[in-house]
């Protein structure tokens, strides 16, 4: 599900970068990035050119990369990544990991549907995706990884979540996670948006049709912690040639496994419980 990405070249002006930026740090993580992405062809005459840092640059920091063991030598004096990058990676999951019985459902949920599904969740200031299943005839959303975070405002498991947060901390999330474009369908608006939000906490759960990916539609409900705050949400995705026939009996089925899910974590109260956005 994964997807190569050109990297933005290292252009800035030194007055142009943020304080406190270790300028040789952000180089040797964009060599990473575009080593991981690279498919074996990670030289570093390739690395240079895509990435935008001259090529002595890009030698001294593979060195020191190949020698702390997050880059590895391959045949053809090209590079790959090393062990302790698998490390991180694992940690990475695991701290990433929800709830053993909240897997659980997810997984009863998949076998109900027959269609991807998906756990996210709140890491950090993000909602991540945390582990997805894949439907027996999946969709493939090119950049949707386990860890993702990107474009909440475009996925059904962000609205789902940020629904039930008041207007002020949504307005909030914002100004930091700005509502970029994805698609012709993605609200970019931010009063359109909390308007959305809106529809979406009194129909108690979240639609996506096509916001994040062009012939994907995803449905998503939230789940809630023992204080009734949107702990994560369970998302179905499918093509939006099967989406209008089954929205209703797979809004059904998130919203039971959301429930499911809120009892497992301690919350006894309505579902959905009302949300801070619809108390004007």
């Amino acid at each position: 599900m994964g997807q190569a990405q050109t990297l933005v070249q290292d252009t800035t002006e030194e007055s142009d970068r943020p304080t406190g930026i270790l300028l040789s740090l952000r180089r040797g993580l964009r060599i990473l990035e575009a080593i991981a992405t690279s498919n074996g062809a990670a030289t570093a005459k390739w690395l240079s050119q895509e990435t935008g840092i001259k090529i002595g640059t890009c030698y001294h920091i593979l060195r020191t990369l190949e020698e702390e063991g997050y880059v590895v030598r391959l045949p053809g004096s090209r590079f790959g990544l090393g062990s302790r990058v698998a490390f991180l990676h694992d940690n990475f999951r695991a701290h990433l990991a929800p709830p053993p019985e909240l897997l659980d459902i997810l997984s009863q949920l998949h076998a109900e549907v027959g269609e991807t599904t998906y756990i996210s969740g709140w890491y950090g200031d993000n909602i991540v995706l945390q582990r997805y299943l894949e439907g027996v005839n999946a969709v493939h959303v090119r950049s949707l990884e386990i860890g993702y975070a990107g474009f909440a405002h475009a996925r059904a498991s962000g609205k789902a979540i940020l629904a039930f947060l008041p207007e002020g901390r949504v307005r909030t999330y914002l100004a930091t996670h700005p509502l970029t474009r994805r698609t012709a369908n993605t609200i970019t608006d931010a009063d359109q948006f909390i308007e959305h939000l809106r529809h979406t906490a009194n129909q108690g759960y979240a639609v996506d049709r096509e916001e994040f990916a062009d012939g994907v539609c995803c449905v998503s409900a939230a789940i809630f912690d023992r204080s009734g705050f949107p702990f994560g949400a369970y998302t179905i995705s499918l093509p939006v040639n099967r989406f209008e026939d089954k929205q209703e009996a797979l809004a059904g089925a998130v919203k039971r496994a959301a429930i499911q899910a809120s009892v497992a974590l301690g919350f006894l109260g309505t579902y959905p419980p009302p949300s801070p956005l619809l108390r004007r």
